[in-house]
């Protein structure tokens, strides 16, 4: 691999468009071609989760040089009001953990909650209480379970920095460059940045399918100013070509590193 293809991931929901055609298998070799060391996979992308299915992506992974950085797990309220049902999502994200295990994933991503936070803190307390349970779970697995700054639960850095904190180190943070806008965007993402182990540096286009770069250069800037070392994975979700597109945000990121 080259000396910079670990400084940047890519996520499969940038190129979910390609997976209409193209198998989850062949993604890694691809993503080598461009010079991308780590990807990120999401949970619905995967045709199967039978072990031998697992053994070959992983085999796939490996034979790329890929690593899988992140199991990107978008089922499961971990806040829901009904405890049975909350149990039932707890299981079903465990067994996802268990499947980014299987596959050599180091991380796993889990929603806090989809509940919004209130005033008794109840919300934020489930949260905090399953996501230790998955984070446990993750760990005996060797995955590490961090969650992002989306929905209603993580709408601003209070409740962003509440949460982990309470979590003393057992769940990180994936930092997400679009979940958040309007004018206290970047202030708020300044603010949680400097706990943030990686991101999803989401490109933002205007009418005519442009990046709007400053966008996307102030938000590398608020990372950079906070330390942040850790990879940025790329988010495409626009028109015109994934790989071209994505090979424009690869080199907009480490002309500015």
């Amino acid at each position: 691999m080259n000396k910079y293809s670990r400084r940047v991931a890519v996520s499969t929901w940038s190129l979910h468009r390609l997976l209409d055609k193209a198998a989850l298998l062949d993604i890694p070799a691809q993503a080598a071609a461009h010079g991308i060391g780590r990807i990120e996979i999401c949970h619905f992308h995967l045709p199967s989760t039978d072990a031998a299915y697992l053994a070959e992506l992983k085999a796939s992974l490996a034979d790329s040089q890929i690593e899988c950085l992140t199991l990107l797990i978008d089922e499961g309220d971990l806040t829901d009001p009904s405890e049975i049902t909350r149990g039932e999502h707890v299981e079903t994200i465990g067994k996802w953990i268990d499947v980014a295990g299987e596959i050599g994933a180091a991380r796993a991503r889990v929603i806090a909650g989809k509940a919004s936070s209130d005033a008794e803190g109840e919300a934020l307390r489930l949260s905090e209480q399953n996501l230790r349970v998955l984070a446990r779970r993750a760990s005996d697995r060797g995955v590490r379970v961090v969650t992002e700054n989306w929905f209603a639960l993580l709408d601003s850095p209070a409740e962003v920095i509440q949460l982990l904190d309470a979590l003393d180190g057992e769940v990180g943070l994936l930092l997400d460059f679009g979940n958040w806008s309007g004018e206290r965007k970047y202030d708020d993402l300044s603010r949680i940045a400097p706990m943030a182990e990686s991101t999803h540096a989401k490109g933002n286009y205007d009418d005519a399918g442009n990046l709007q770069s400053d966008d996307y250069a102030r938000c590398l800037k608020l990372c950079a100013d906070a330390g942040f070392q850790g990879p940025h994975s790329l988010i495409f979700d626009a028109s015109g070509d994934e790989w071209t597109e994505i090979d424009k945000l690869r080199d907009f990121i480490l002309s500015a590193s």
